[in-house]
């Protein structure tokens, strides 16, 4: 999970601080954390057309539901995230537009695609995004989308826990996602505002959809690095990854989080993880949490006894 280069995920929503995930992130409200300020924007109730989609006519019934929300964490944000107040302070005022929902409707802002699931399933991509000027990056975001499904996939040897993927694009500042959905902040917006060390914005997207598996955050970083990598041509040989995501040493014994998990990924390779993460998934390491003494315990049952005491260690300096 990313907020403001944050993260949320496997139906809840998730915080991380500017900073964390390994970049210029910002927090974004979680969906059970009442709002510091109640918006008070009655926006226009658009009229929906005939013949969309059944996952584009969902998220347009919902269009002005949130827009409430996404207004009501941005000004939860703005106290709290000074150094990005110029940035939150555009998204309010762009939401506290009244005919913003009907623009959205009639400027057929959204744009659709489909990913193929490992069961045969067609799953639904869709990306909603509140300005016009948003299209290209919009259709950029669901093109990332699409093949990197079947690489997660993979990865887990199970099909994506969920039916559709929807993305409400650009009215945030930060990244999170719950359930499938993913909120996301616009990538020219988000560039403008962080530094050169900053993680590429696909790579966040794939973070997203990855937590509708994992919810704990440096777990799932690891599959973030790894599904970009692999997205992008490389093989499981981690020697030929060109991204490790934040700063990673290998086989230094100060490595925590996920640079810990990459020395695991040295230590036993794709096999070995791959096994490893199927074993601990039905635990579902929780977000904002240490990783559990249990997953450990059942982490390093999944591997080889000859490196169960040097992958135990990596694991105890991996944290939450």
């Amino acid at each position: 999970m990313r907020a403001l280069h944050g993260k949320l995920g496997l139906a809840i929503m998730l915080i991380v601080a500017i900073e964390a995930c390994g970049g210029s992130s910002m927090p974004t409200a979680p969906a059970t954390m009442p709002v510091t300020n109640t918006p008070a924007v009655a926006w226009a109730q658009p009229s929906i057309p005939a013949g969309l989609s059944t996952t584009l006519r969902t998220m347009l019934l919902g269009v002005t539901t949130y827009l409430n929300k996404a207004l009501g964490d941005n000004q939860a944000n703005l106290p709290r995230n000074p150094q990005s107040a110029s940035e939150i302070q555009a998204k309010i005022a762009m939401l506290q537009n009244a005919s913003l929902a009907v623009d959205i409707v009639n400027g057929q802002r959204w744009v659709e695609g489909q990913s193929t699931s490992s069961d045969g399933r067609v799953i639904p991509v869709a990306a909603v995004f509140p300005v016009e000027g948003m299209r290209n990056e919009a259709g950029d975001a669901v093109r990332v989308l699409e093949p990197v499904t079947p690489v997660i996939e993979r990865f887990y040897n199970l099909p994506l826990p969920v039916s559709t993927v929807r993305v409400w694009y650009g009215f945030v500042i930060g990244h999170s996602s719950s359930g499938g959905t993913i909120y996301f902040e616009d990538r020219t917006t988000y560039e403008s505002r962080t530094g050169p060390t900053r993680l590429p914005s696909d790579a966040i997207l794939m973070h997203e959809l990855a937590h509708a598996y994992m919810g704990h955050e440096s777990l799932n970083q690891f599959v973030e690095v790894y599904a970009y990598n692999l997205a992008r041509g490389s093989s499981t040989d981690v020697s030929t990854w060109s991204y490790s995501g934040r700063d990673w040493t290998p086989g230094s014994a100060s490595n925590t989080g996920v640079a810990a998990l990459l020395d695991v990924w040295q230590l036993i390779g794709f096999d070995g993880m791959q096994t490893a993460y199927r074993a601990i998934y039905p635990l579902h390491p929780p977000y904002g949490a240490v990783m559990s003494q249990n997953a450990i315990d059942t982490f390093v049952a999944a591997v080889p006894v000859s490196q169960q005491a040097a992958v135990r260690a990596k694991l105890n300096r991996v944290g939450y």
